[in-house]
């Protein structure tokens, strides 16, 4: 088995696959109008790993769209060069929560999304 990919609930799929392309330098990995109302749109860290399935909520889910994990890390993802993602997220005015830290495992940065979600970018030792 594998991870596939993962939802995540956004306000406006336009607005994220600019927000995620530009600020975070995630790959947008499909974007299909299936019908009037279902549009694929998938963005991943690169075309072969685990992709996030960008999507709208549903009635009654609207609440949801910046806080699925709660206040904890909603996704962590490891970078090769957390410098020049720093740079990016400067230029995009990208809200840091905490760091950039060095820790045993690396150096991290706790970040949010343009909805509200914390991500962790971690640059590996």
């Amino acid at each position: 088995m594998r991870t596939n990919r993962i939802t995540l609930l956004v306000d406006d799929l336009d607005r994220a696959i600019e927000f995620y392309a530009n600020a975070f330098g995630l790959v947008l990995i499909e974007d299909n109008q299936i019908s009037e109302n279902k549009r694929i749109v998938r963005i991943a860290t690169s075309d072969n790993d685990v992709s996030f399935n960008l999507a709208t909520p549903k009635q009654g889910d609207e609440d949801l769209v910046g806080r699925q994990a709660g206040q904890r890390v909603l996704i962590f993802i490891d970078t090769d060069n957390l410098d020049v993602d720093l740079a990016r997220f400067a230029d995009n005015q990208v809200e840091m929560i905490d760091g950039p830290r060095t820790e045993s495992f690396g150096r991290c940065v706790l970040v949010k999304d343009h909805v509200g979600n914390t991500w962790e970018f971690v640059e590996r030792i």
